[in-house]
């Protein structure tokens, strides 16, 4: 299975980045992880936008969930019944979301097991492609200023700040009414103190793991984030912009 996994996505990764390496006028490793990124970017964007999509929507459904929650809350049966009418209504599948992400999951493992395992003259010769040239040596000095092949403070907080305003644009702003958090059920109150700590927690994480790691993961990290939340971004406005023709 291990093999099989090698097989499928991380050579053809690893050949797809050295292949971006080879035609970039200089040679830089980490403009090719840049340029990596946004090609597999570019081929998770339907799966990103509907997933990304469907969880924005439930966000903004948040106060009518609640209201059913609360009407419904000694009625499993019912309570049951009238959420999933309120997400059919919308066209929503609440585990959507979910279940894209995992789906993305085998990729995003992939590029990570690409970057971990580095780029040594023996793992690249034993893995490229006959029509994929051998660079021989590959340059890790990004832009001639970062050795992406050791651990970057400044690379590890720019993934942690990008990571904050990511999980900040999925949360839901809610508008609430004077007093409606004193009447909060407990379990409620928990999930909105989970939230907000999820804004922080994520990107402490991030910089964590991040700190102790070759640059170039926190560069690909960067660089996918910051592609996450312009498709966020965009995503909101298609929202917005759907919102008004229906209205």
């Amino acid at each position: 299975m291990s093999n099989l996994f090698h097989v499928i996505l991380i050579q053809p990764i690893l050949n797809l980045l050295i292949l971006l390496y080879n035609f970039l006028p200089w040679p830089d490793i980490g403009v090719a992880t840049i340029l990596l990124t946004l090609i597999i970017r570019l081929i998770l964007a339907p799966a990103f936008y509907k997933g990304t999509k469907q969880q924005m929507i439930i966000n903004k459904l948040q106060p009518e969930i609640q209201k059913i929650q609360k009407e419904y809350k000694n009625d499993k049966e019912k309570l049951a019944k009238a959420q999933m009418e309120l997400y059919n209504k919308h066209k929503v599948n609440p585990f959507g979301s979910c279940l894209i992400t995992l789906l993305q999951l085998p990729i995003i493992i992939a590029v990570y097991r690409v970057f971990l395992t580095g780029f040594s003259s023996e793992i690249i010769q034993n893995n490229l492609y006959s029509f994929v040239a051998n660079p021989q040596n590959i340059n890790t000095l990004f832009l001639g200023l970062i050795n992406l092949n050791k651990p970057n403070i400044f690379l590890a907080i720019i993934a942690a700040a990008l990571q904050f305003f990511s999980t900040k644009l999925l949360m839901p702003t809610k508008k609430q009414q004077p007093g409606s958090n004193l009447m909060a059920e407990p379990a409620q109150k928990m999930a909105n103190v989970f939230q907000k700590q999820m804004i922080f927690l994520g990107p402490i994480i991030t910089f964590i793991i991040l700190i102790g790691l070759p640059s170039i993961l926190g560069l690909y990290w960067s660089a996918s984030t910051l592609f996450s939340i312009i498709q966020q971004w965009f995503i909101q406005k298609t929202l917005k912009v759907e919102k008004e023709i229906n209205s």
